[in-house]
């Protein structure tokens, strides 16, 4: 009744209307005055356009509502319009049938869904120079996950292009694909213009917020607009290439490292999503998740550092961590990929030419996140893989049984590392080591061994998550193996500098399980939070809370013992995340500079200063 109801009112015209269920009979007269509007109406029903517009704001409203990017409303100055122009463009290469409107609109919903899953995922937004970096994200998903990815992705889009008409339709496609190529052309060619554009007609950019800059512009208007922010920036950086100003400082410090008499060892050891459940406020466990063990020796000794990423991209945290500069991803979305092995001023180079051996100790695949090009880079001496990914390469560990876990236990990884670096004390004691060592356990899904590694620790109350108890007990595995190991190079390295930290927190549910635990206030900042333990000379030790591009300063200043930070400035409190980016922004293109280019002058300056090679 209701749909035949609309009919006729839509139709604008006065007759009997008998309904067959009810029998009865009911007249409606729509003034003349109105019969324009309910025209409109009507159109705007049957308008492929104008429903494909509102399916996407409803789908926006309601993924915002789930922790997905903001709403498209507001974003009406540039995106609305493009996503219409593109949903024309797509509908050009498509042959007419009844299904065309919904085939033509598949690549452009999938396209925001891709947008909004890894914003649920990762906490930033997609960028061009990302989606290159996919294939890597495949390869750690689990089978099942795979699957229904192709599924959801797969089949639209070979409905798509199944339905592609060259033949008759190449003029009409050629013309109606002008736009689309003098926008990118834009982007790309002259990307100071198109910025300088951007900025006058579109609505803020808030630099140190993706969601802000997405409700203010859209998802698609602002990864043009990152994209040519990275073309302008690499511009930008031939200054920098040929007079490097952190290159002095390096050198200053290399000298201050050569002239220190017996030289302490340091060990640097990067955990995957090391979430310590203590810190999600509202979460209820029927034990304490730490191992008693851990709790003895580093209870309320655990600071905060602030990671540059959520949920994944480990190498941003790497970058931090070694180079002492904010991962801006004004280059790359993952800072590594464009490392070409070019001497590069990180800390493990500062560290070999002040007479450190450099050692990396990677637990998954050598050319995951272009790690080889990276660590050469930056100054690793030696590079260390599980046998099972380098066959043919030295190494001095091996994975062990992951059946049923995918990634090497920290415990495995770290009874390897401890005796390898007590053979390399006690062989060779002189030499001071950097001992840098990343994990992979407790990647998701963070599965267990149930006969190794059995439940011990379960959720309580209304808030369950699977994902989270799998952490949750991965986390009580992993403190007893941290103990097991802090305490071993206590004994093998007493005069030495331990610091663990998280490389990011897991991903679990997305921020909306954070925020619903309360995790250290319940905010979209707090999601980039995590723990750090230091320990120096054989004392846990605690800092203010630090980003992780802060780990580098102090590291130097413990080799120099205290003289680096009489002239760097040191003073480590709650930082303002923005404004220490920036102010970090000049060393973070002086590396870039290096990183990026063969034929660096730092290559050629390496060469000449470098002790170890």
């Amino acid at each position: 009744m209701l749909f035949s109801g609309l009919k006729l009112l839509l139709s604008g015209t006065s007759r009997d209307y008998t309904d067959s269920e009810t029998s009865f009979t009911h007249t409606m007269t729509i003034p003349p005055t109105l019969r324009p509007y309910f025209f409109w109406l009507k159109a705007l029903t049957i308008n492929r356009y104008a429903a494909f517009l509102l399916f996407l704001l409803g789908y926006t409203e309601i993924l915002q509502q789930q922790g997905g990017l903001p709403s498209l409303l507001p974003a009406w100055r540039l995106e609305i319009p493009l996503l219409l122009y593109l949903y024309f463009f797509l509908n050009q290469l498509l042959r007419k049938s009844r299904l065309q409107p919904l085939v033509a609109a598949a690549p452009l919903v999938l396209f925001y869904c891709v947008f909004d899953v890894y914003f649920i995922m990762f906490g930033r937004m997609l960028r061009i120079t990302e989606i290159t970096e996919l294939p890597e994200l495949l390869q750690v998903l689990p089978p099942l996950a795979l699957a229904l990815i192709g599924t959801l992705l797969g089949l639209p889009l070979l409905a798509f292009l199944a339905s592609l008409e060259f033949r008759t339709r190449r003029a009409a496609m050629a013309m109606a694909s002008l736009p689309l190529l003098a926008l990118l052309m834009m982007v790309e060619i002259t990307p100071n213009f198109f910025m300088e554009a951007f900025q006058v007609t579109q609505q803020e950019i808030v630099f140190y917020s993706d969601t802000a800059s997405a409700r203010n512009n859209g998802r698609l208007s602002m990864m043009l607009y990152n994209e040519a922010r990275r073309r302008s920036s690499r511009e930008k950086i031939a200054g920098h290439q040929m007079n490097p100003a952190s290159l002095v400082d390096s050198d200053k410090v290399i000298a201050e490292l050569k002239a220190q008499r017996g030289k302490r060892n340091i060990h640097l050891i990067v955990m995957e999503s090391f979430l310590d459940p203590a810190l999600l406020q509202k979460a209820c466990f029927s034990r304490n998740p730490a191992h008693p063990a851990f709790s003895k020796l580093l209870a309320k000794k655990g600071g905060i550092s602030i990671s540059p990423v959520f949920a994944g991209s480990t190498a941003q945290a790497e970058f931090e961590v070694l180079c002492g500069a904010p991962a801006l991803r004004e280059f790359s979305g993952i800072e590594f990929d464009v490392f070409t092995g070019a001497k590069t001023p990180c800390l493990p180079r500062i560290l070999a030419q002040g007479g450190y051996e450099t050692n990396a100790t990677n637990s998954y695949k050598p050319d995951f996140f272009n790690s080889t090009n990276a660590y050469t880079g930056i100054g690793f001496e030696k590079k260390y893989y599980p046998q099972e990914f380098t066959a043919g390469y030295d190494t001095y560990f091996s994975t062990g049984d992951v059946t049923d876990e995918d990634y090497m236990f920290d415990g495995v990884l770290f009874s390897q590392n401890l005796e390898f670096i007590t053979r390399r004390i006690r062989e060779n004691p002189t030499l001071p080591i950097f001992n840098y060592v990343i994990g992979t356990y407790g990647h998701t899904p963070h599965d267990l061994n149930s006969v190794k590694r059995p439940t011990v620790i379960k959720m309580l109350g209304k808030f369950q998550d699977e994902g989270l108890e799998k952490a949750v007990n991965q986390y009580y595995y992993r403190t007893e193996a941290i103990a097991a190991y802090v305490k071993g190079l206590i004994t093998a390295d007493p005069k030495s500098l331990i610091i663990i930290v998280s490389d990011h927190l897991p991903s679990l549910s997305g921020s909306k399980t954070y925020k619903d635990l309360n995790y250290l206030g319940g905010t979209v900042e707090a999601t980039f939070l995590n723990r750090i333990y230091i320990i120096e000379n054989g004392r846990p030790v605690r800092q203010n809370t630090i980003h992780h591009y802060d780990i580098p300063r102090i590291i130097l200043n413990y080799a120099t013992k205290g003289k680096y930070c009489k002239e760097h400035d040191c003073n480590f409190t709650t930082p303002d995340t923005q404004v220490a980016k920036n102010a970090s922004r000049d060393g973070y293109l002086d590396i870039m500079s290096q990183a990026m280019d063969a034929a660096s002058p730092f290559r050629m300056i390496g060469a000449k200063t470098q002790c170890v090679q």
